[in-house]
């Protein structure tokens, strides 16, 4: 008896260390990974021209001052006769730290709370040339003084790393031909209504990146 009992424990051990080899293996595993991080742009521009207040009247003073210059106030001509020509050259620098694209022109203006006859005489007789975008009387601009003024899309031009620059003519005119749109003029000398009356136009420009 005592033989046969540890003849069985000697199997059942082969058995279980068998089992013991079978089931147990070594298993390598390896990770890897990338990371990015995103940083958003900011889009900034500024203006100037020759004729605007101090201190916009140059791209450097521009550069120099970007707040300040996002908007800036032309200097208002002498009192103008029933044809002149009011012109001006504004350029576009960019300010920011993405590239950007002009895209938009809206157009608005102000003849204050004390509104005229003569104002209004003035506002509808004024013609409006942006070069290579429109010229024709002020009024009629597409969604002109519209509130908000979603401003009128216009083919992009491209401003690229900071210091990039682009330029655009603008003329508040009435009879004669307007100097950046040249050709003849296309809007007919002010109404005799319109004398003493007075106007702010604004043009806006707007940009995407």
């Amino acid at each position: 008896m005592k033989l046969r009992t540890v003849a069985m424990t000697g199997v059942l051990s082969l058995a279980g260390l068998g089992l013991v080899g079978a089931g147990a293996h070594a298993v390598f595993t390896t990770t890897t990974s990338s990371s990015q991080t995103i940083s958003a742009g900011t889009p900034a521009v500024a203006l100037w021209a020759s004729n605007a207040a101090v201190p916009c009247t140059s791209q450097a003073n521009a550069e120099a001052n970007p707040v300040t210059c996002q908007s800036i106030t032309l200097t208002a001509p002498a009192a103008v006769g029933s044809t002149f020509d009011a012109a001006s050259d504004i350029g576009v620098v960019n300010v920011g730290t993405i590239a950007v694209n002009l895209t938009s022109f809206a157009v608005s203006d102000s003849d204050s709370l004390a509104a005229t006859a003569a104002n209004g005489y003035l506002e509808y007789g004024l013609g409006l040339c942006i070069n290579s975008v429109y010229n024709g009387l002020l009024t009629d601009y597409p969604n002109y003084d519209s509130s908000p003024n979603p401003g009128t899309p216009v083919t992009p031009v491209a401003l690229g790393s900071y210091g990039a620059t682009t330029t655009y003519g603008v003329d508040l005119y009435a009879g004669g031909a307007p100097t950046y749109c040249g050709g003849t003029g296309v809007v007919s000398a002010l109404p005799s209504g319109a004398a003493g009356g007075f106007d702010t136009v604004t043009i806006t420009a707007g940009y995407t990146g």
